[in-house]
């Protein structure tokens, strides 16, 4: 969006103070909604104007000036979000205002609850809030149901805003501003005329002041036309008193007294709205726009700058009014001639937005097909596909059967606005006439369309079709660097291998992702590249190699801290890849703040499986704080969520086991045990798992082992939780039938799983009826004699909830010491170490030298177990 939407008005020189009326801005700002309803040309704008340069507001002034392109509720609060920002109205909202997704309620919420975060007013202006119509009234109304103690809303409008005002003004939570507000008295008339440098007579002035009822547009455009009148009271006298007339008057005065060039000049511009000197040249065919219009604004009435260089200019609403009428009476042929420049330019010059207004509202639909056909992608990846939804309301004929580039387009843009089952008709109907593409575009047209088909299944869920229309592409070598371009290619690879992720074929996702964030880099699209990171911190999550997880969660997270992105919803994939890790490694405090972030960037994703991965990670931490019932609603939640989406068995197993565990925890363990066991047993390695913890339970240790017996292969030695619960309620089996050195033998075998990815949470959640397994494990003698000492400090501490206190370092490792450190977790000896890091041996002893006196530990295993306490490490 152009920055001019968000520029508070520079103060004009012609306007004049008008104490009474900032004094009554000054008392309706202590109410939540201060409306200004006013014909064009009242001052409405101008009086904000002078307001804000006057210094009156309470706090921080947020200036949107809407146009049609607003007129739409995803565009509308985005740019609500942007004005915020540049406001500087607080950390959450610059967070939530940087790349918003989502449906639009859940943006709207998330804004109320930040703007309820704050303590000083914040004033919110729109102005000119007519353009957007009814789009975005029911989500007004809603925020002023409870509006935020600290928001102060000013709306600016031609007409009265369909909210509820009734209710408004019966709770003394409106103050109004109407035309006869607005109007200048004879005293600010008079005031007005002699700052103009007009001599006129009290009577003429008099008279001007009663025919226009004060009405500021009509004065200030008569007082140009005063400047050189040779009879300021015969000028009174022809002067018309209804709005009619007075427009048809001033256009003929104003218009009469230029040359035909400045007509000229003056009739095109007016088509493009908010205007520059290049986009006046595009109008107009001449080299001088930015000339004219700087001598336009010095006149003081036509036009005002819209920033305070001078470079972007808009004429006054009513002037411009004017001028598009003459110009539609004068030259109807020409005015799609002009929207199909302004068009034109815009697009070049990255405004698609804009571009696809003016192309539809001038019928120029070659143009606006055009525009939607080879724009729409960009258009998505900004988060503005919702612009292209006037051309599906209005191009006609059969547009999208004999152009499957629009119908692509088309079919993204009823995906956004959620209508699936138009946007696969429209999918089918671009895929069948994909032989009418030109060759030269053939490429780019099938990744676009791979992408998009892609995106619909992972929403819907049919990925078996997405994957062989990926996958088919692939074969082609349509993927390949070099075919289409590079963030094309990003996009249809990022999605492949998220398809990929979820039906759990994670070496070809691996691959495929990798690869899309390699291209996205080199397009220089972050956006793509975030996507791509988080699901890779997510694809190494799901096989438990947590350390590369964390990794790439964390480079995630950077990335979106750094372009304000950490409340949209591939950061949210990113904090819960990071929360998960951190609850597996048993910091369940850092885990529930991580995921709250999580559940914040995540807020109305369509992602169904995100959702799932929330639900499960909130059902763990409510269950290991012991609120099961809050634990079993979360998960149920999350199945409903989750709906037939085919995620990979083994992830959707744990709605069934974890569902059975916690009914089995209140009370209803033969229902859980029936559930679990099924008719021909687990289906499972976490059912069977589960199973024999319940039997366990039961006082059942032999057939607790029989059920775990049955699933030899995996209990072998899957370096995953489940994995290890196994091998513990193996151990806590064999404990219960005193064959002590069986079950000293699994305990080992648990451990030897736990420790290399620091899978501390999948032991403790045993609590303290394994501390007496850990305890005497230490005694008989353990290769893990450092982890087995941190489950006994947290089990003794905390009861196994959380970590125990981490102590400090006296003197910080170097960075050198930093990355020897690294290795030691490793069964790589000082000859390797030294390979990998390109040194010495030499130069490896004197940094573990160094570590231990630092850490003040005598041996490498020592100086493991001291790290991971002081978080130099990953438990």
């Amino acid at each position: 969006m152009p920055a001019t939407k968000f520029a508070l008005p520079p103060e004009n020189a012609g306007i004049i103070p008008r104490k009474r009326l900032i004094d009554a801005l000054d008392s309706g700002l202590r109410r939540p909604l201060t409306l200004l309803a006013a014909p064009p040309g009242a001052g409405k704008t101008a009086l904000l104007g002078s307001w804000v340069a006057h210094g009156r507001p309470p706090g921080p002034v947020a200036w949107l000036s809407l146009d049609a392109a607003d007129a739409e509720r995803g565009r509308f609060w985005r740019a609500v979000l942007e004005a915020l920002r540049r406001a500087r109205a607080g950390g959450a909202i610059a967070e939530l205002a940087a790349h918003p997704h989502g449906r639009v309620e859940a943006l709207v919420s998330t804004l109320t609850a930040a703007l309820a975060e704050r303590d000083d007013p914040l004033v919110l202006v729109l102005d000119d809030f007519h353009e957007v119509g009814d789009a975005v009234i029911a989500d007004l109304d809603l925020l002023l149901l409870h509006p935020p103690p600290a928001l102060r809303l000013v709306i600016a409008t031609r007409a009265d805003p369909p909210l509820r005002l009734g209710r408004l003004r019966v709770q003394d939570q409106l103050m109004e501003l109407r035309e006869p507000d607005l109007a200048l008295t004879l005293e600010e008339t008079t005031r007005m005329l002699a700052a103009a440098g007009l001599g006129m007579a009290d009577g003429d002035v008099r008279r001007l002041w009663e025919h226009t009822e004060g009405w500021a547009g009509a004065l200030r455009l008569a007082a140009l036309s005063l400047r050189d009148h040779p009879d300021p009271a015969a000028f009174v006298d022809d002067f018309a008193g209804d709005d009619r007339a007075i427009s048809d008057y001033l256009i003929t005065e104003v218009m009469s007294r230029v040359s035909a060039e400045e007509r000229r000049f003056l009739l095109r511009t007016s088509i493009g709205g908010a205007t520059t000197g290049e986009l006046a040249n595009a109008l107009t065919g001449s080299d001088d726009g930015h000339r004219r219009l700087a001598e336009l604004a010095r006149s003081g009435a036509l036009l005002a700058p819209l920033d305070r260089r001078g470079e972007w200019y808009r004429y006054h609403a009513l002037f411009r009014e004017l001028l598009q009428a003459e110009l539609r009476s004068e030259s109807p042929a020409l005015v799609p001639e002009l929207h199909r420049r302004a068009a034109l330019w815009l697009a070049e010059h990255g405004d698609d937005a804009r571009a696809l207004v003016h192309a539809v509202e001038g019928e120029a639909w070659d143009l606006a097909a055009r525009i939607a056909g080879e724009r729409w992608l960009d258009l998505l990846l900004r988060g503005e596909v919702e612009t292209l939804q006037p051309l599906v309301e209005r191009l006609p004929g059969d547009w999208t059967a004999r152009d499957p580039e629009v119908a692509l387009a088309f079919a993204g843009a009823l995906l956004d606005r959620g209508d699936h089952a138009e946007a696969e008709r429209m999918l089918a109907r671009a895929e069948a006439g994909v032989q009418h593409v030109p060759p030269e575009r053939r490429p780019r047209f099938m990744v676009s369309f791979s992408a998009l088909a892609l995106y619909v299944a992972r929403l819907r869920g049919d990925l078996d079709t997405a994957l062989r229309t990926g996958r088919e592409l692939a074969r082609r070598g349509e993927l390949e660097p070099g075919v289409v371009d590079a963030d094309l290619r990003a996009l249809a690879l990022v999605n492949l291998g998220i398809a990929e992720l979820w039906t759990g074929e994670l070496d070809a996702a691996s691959h495929h992702l990798d690869r899309a964030r390699g291209a996205a880099a080199e397009a220089g699209h972050d956006w793509v590249v975030l996507i791509a990171v988080a699901h890779l911190a997510m694809l190494a999550g799901t096989v438990f190699d947590l350390p590369r997880s964390v990794r790439h969660a964390r480079e995630a997270i950077a990335l979106a801290e750094r372009r304000r992105w950490t409340r949209t919803w591939p950061a949210g994939a990113a904090f819960l890849a990071l929360a998960a890790a951190e609850f597996l490694w048993d910091r369940a405090d850092d885990a529930a703040q991580t995921l709250e972030r999580a559940e914040r960037a995540l807020a109305g994703t369509q992602e169904r499986p995100l959702r799932a991965g929330l639900a499960l990670l909130r059902t763990a931490l409510l269950s290991r704080g012991g609120e099961t019932e809050a634990a079993l609603a979360a998960l149920e939640a999350g199945a409903v969520e989750l709906g037939d989406f085919p995620l990979i068995p083994s992830v959707r197993e744990h709605f069934v086991v974890g569902e059975a565990m916690l009914r089995a925890e209140l009370g209803e363990r033969e229902w859980a045990t029936r559930r679990l066991a099924g008719e021909a047993g687990p289906r499972t390695w976490a059912g069977a798992v589960a199973l024999a913890q319940l039997r366990l339970a039961a006082g059942e240790p032999e057939l607790a082992r029989e059920t775990l017996a049955a699933w030899a292969p995996p209990l072998g030695g899957a370096p995953t939780p489940t994995g290890v619960r196994g091998w513990v309620v193996d151990a806590l089996a064999l404990d219960a039938v005193a064959d002590h050195d069986g079950a000293a033998a699994s305990l080992e075998r648990a451990l030897d799983l736990a420790e290399p990815g620091g899978l501390r949470s999948s032991v403790l959640g045993f609590g303290r009826s394994v501390r007496p397994l850990l305890a005497r494990q230490l005694r008989r003698g353990t290769a893990h004699r450092s982890l087995v000492g941190e489950l006994l400090d947290a089990l003794d501490g905390t009861n196994g909830r959380s970590r125990p206190h981490v102590p400090f370092v006296v003197e910080p490792l170097s960075p050198r010491e930093q990355a020897v450190l690294r290795y030691l977790p490793t069964m790589m000896s000082n000859q390797e170490i030294a390979s990998e890091l390109f040194v010495s041996v030499n130069t490896v002893k004197t940094h573990l030298k160094a570590i231990y006196r630092k850490l003040d530990v005598p041996d490498r295993r020592e100086a493991v177990r001291r790290a991971r306490r002081l978080e130099l490490l990953a438990p």
